[in-house]
């Protein structure tokens, strides 16, 4: 029997890969989600904190340095790993889109051939 293009026979393999692609869709898109809206909390109330206390630097006649105010103490998870990962996430994920720019382009070339 033939469904869609995929042989019955060959279900189990489309199924597993369909399930593979569903659980990197959602854990890319949590991951990028939640460290950015991590990252955009931690800043602002590192600005909040910085602004304070360059107000009471001015109003106590101190010396202003930016350095003193703008900083970064946020953890870097730069290894190996992660940069291997991302590199693996950004292939799969160009690899999808071709695969999908492909799919679509061909169904529009079919639609376009019987009107």
């Amino acid at each position: 029997m033939n469904i869609l293009g995929v042989n019955m026979k060959n279900k189990g393999f489309y199924i597993v890969i369909l399930v593979l692609f569903i659980a990197f869709l959602g854990l890319y898109i949590s991951s990028n989600s939640g460290m950015i809206d991590y990252s955009s909390r931690h800043r602002k109330v590192l600005t909040d904190k910085s602004i304070k206390e360059f107000e009471e630097d001015i109003k106590n006649n101190k010396e202003i340095d930016i350095k003193k105010y703008v900083y970064d103490d946020m953890d870097k998870y730069d290894n190996s790993i992660s940069k291997s990962t991302l590199k693996v996430s950004n292939f799969l994920g160009n690899s999808i889109k071709s695969i999908l720019d492909f799919t679509f382009g061909k169904l529009e070339k079919l639609v376009n051939e019987k009107e």
